[in-house]
């Protein structure tokens, strides 16, 4: 997973990118990088290691461009190292990638026979060269829609071109992206915690769509490079907390939290004067479910093996666990009576994700159990139940497991 921040302002805009990386580093912090456009030109800056070293980077600080794109990284293809990192550019075009481009090795030996010269082991490489490609024969919209349309696999991308420098380009194939709004300036990030400390005016990009932002407006397209119109969603600003106030780390911190995850989680399900369970809206009658499906990967997956001696002891219901990574490559047997339960702190964890899509391609009974209620994994769910127990920026996980766990039970 890696995170990605698209800005373009009427200001110079690297120490806000900057900034929106460091909210970022829970989706990747093995290197980070940042391209801006000034003077006809793409300048890039990347490192290993976390954003703080790229920040300590003398260059950055008198880095110019009203519009620019970040990244930080969690390595898929090639080694954590600065030329892997992204962006990666060519003379004309920057990219921020997040996801897996599956027939990477393909298109690169049709690039190279073209002529182009790789210098990272990235497949996000390809991109770029990709652009480039058909930028010779494709305006930029037609250019984006061609290279999409050759992309096997997941990505969220954010892209700029030297020759085009008041505009960013957004894609998005099954990794998330959202599109935030302010003053005079317009934003692309891959959720809403990068965004949230400059606007809560936010969009959602479903699969296939692409946007070109600009620092007043932006355009939405479908796959098929129609012009579409896309609701304008005002988010809650009260979570928008990521400082570690007296702690030293954001882990100490989120630990101490714990006891309130116990308590929202409580008090959002149970009625304590009436020893009830209330769990509102809740679709499907007792009857209509038989067995289910728990669905997570790494914390998560072990919130649900956890959960499953619950459930089979609280209910007669026949009990599944799934590790989302494997769950879309065996022979599922849908049934309509079962009900599909994927657990994901983010709400974005990519496999969990492809797990979701699959049981609504079969019109699955779907409930996402997470903590941000705008995910993607949330809007997809048929029924959510959020866990409550606001921002965790730890990598490792402690009070989100601790909401998970209490959820599941409560569901059980």
């Amino acid at each position: 997973m890696c995170g990605i921040i698209g800005i373009n302002s009427n200001k110079a805009v690297s120490s806000t990118i900057i900034s929106s990386l460091k909210k970022l580093e829970y989706r990747g912090y093995d290197s980070a990088g940042i391209a801006t456009l000034s003077n006809n030109k793409i300048n890039e800056i990347k490192s290993e290691g976390r954003v703080d070293k790229l920040e300590s980077n003398s260059l950055i600080k008198n880095m110019e461009g009203t519009i620019g794109i970040g990244h930080v990284r969690w390595a898929t293809h090639g080694l954590p190292n600065s030329i892997n990192a992204h962006p990666h550019s060519s003379q004309n075009v920057s990219v921020v990638h997040n996801g897996i481009i599956e027939n990477s090795t393909q298109l690169k030996k049709f690039l190279v026979g073209k002529g182009h010269k790789f210098k990272s082991q990235t497949d996000t490489e390809v991109i770029v060269h990709l652009i480039t490609e058909n930028l010779k024969t494709e305006n930029i919209v037609n250019s984006v829609q061609k290279t999409l349309k050759s992309l096997h696999g997941s990505f969220a991308l954010g892209i700029i071109f030297r020759d085009q420098p008041d505009i960013i380009v957004g894609a998005r194939r099954g990794s998330p992206l959202a599109v935030g709004y302010g003053p005079n300036e317009n934003y692309l990030g891959s959720d809403s915690y990068a965004l949230k400390a400059m606007t809560n005016k936010i969009t959602y990009l479903n699969d296939g769509e692409f946007c070109i932002i600009k620092k007043d407006q932006v355009e939405f397209y479908s796959e098929d490079g129609i012009k579409i119109n896309k609701k304008v969603l005002e988010l809650s600003l009260k979570d928008n907390k990521y400082d570690k106030g007296d702690y030293k780390y954001f882990m100490a911190k989120e630990i101490e939290e714990q006891p309130s995850t116990l308590k929202n989680g409580i008090n959002e399900y149970i009625d304590t004067l009436n020893n009830d369970i209330n769990i509102y809206n809740f679709p499907w009658k007792s009857n209509e479910i038989s067995s289910i499906t728990l669905i997570g990967c790494g914390t998560a997956y072990h919130s649900c093996l956890l959960a499953k001696y619950w459930f089979e002891e609280l209910t007669t219901l026949d009990v599944n666990v799934d590790i989302a990574s494997e769950f879309r490559y065996r022979n599922n047997r849908f049934k309509k009576d079962n009900l599909y339960v994927f657990v994901s702190q983010s709400g974005e964890t990519a496999d969990t994700y492809a797990a979701l899509d699959l049981c609504n391609q079969n019109d699955m009974k779907t409930c996402a159990v997470v903590n941000v209620i705008e995910s993607s994994i949330a809007r997809d769910s048929k029924f959510v139940l959020p866990i409550h127990c606001g921002t965790e920026i730890g990598v490792a996980s402690t009070k989100a497991f601790l909401g998970q766990i209490l959820i599941l039970y409560i569901l059980g």
